[in-house]
């Protein structure tokens, strides 16, 4: 009995192959890092893939840096999927959730928003790359509270 792959198992078993993180800096473990992350996309794969999964790598280039990324905090509202969400690393998009993570006094933290947000995503499209930014600034704000 021959059989042919299954296409969607395939193209899933490939995709932590396209992903890669690059390393431009040393992050030093001692402290608490905001980092913003463009493009959004539909379903923001790139940044689940590269801060909530090992399929860049993250821990062996980033060592003693546990990231966690912002998610639309609805998602946090539904009993039993906000614990599934919190055990991979995401954090609500709540101003009181960035302050919990970059204010822990033994850093290691890697606070990563997704700028564009929601609208980026809704506004996504293929070989387009366009760049939220007009009413979406909280996050410099965060940035300056916590240094």
């Amino acid at each position: 009995i021959a059989s042919a792959p299954c296409p969607e198992v395939t193209a899933l078993t490939h995709v932590p192959s396209l992903v890669q993180l690059v390393k431009t800096a040393e992050l030093d473990p001692r402290q608490n890092y905001l980092m913003g992350f463009h493009p959004h996309g539909v379903l923001a794969v790139g940044a689940f893939l590269n801060f909530c999964t090992e399929a860049s790598g993250f821990s062996t280039i980033f060592p003693g840096i546990t990231p966690y990324l912002m998610m639309l905090s609805l998602w946090f509202r539904v009993p039993f999927f906000r614990d599934y969400l919190m055990s991979g690393g995401l954090v609500s998009s709540k101003k009181e959730s960035a302050s919990h993570v970059l204010q822990r006094p033994e850093g290691g933290n890697l606070l990563v928003i997704i700028v564009g947000g929601a609208q980026e995503a809704l506004d996504a499209r293929p070989g387009s790359y366009t760049l939220l930014l007009k009413n979406r600034k909280g996050f410099v704000r965060v940035a300056i509270k916590h240094g």
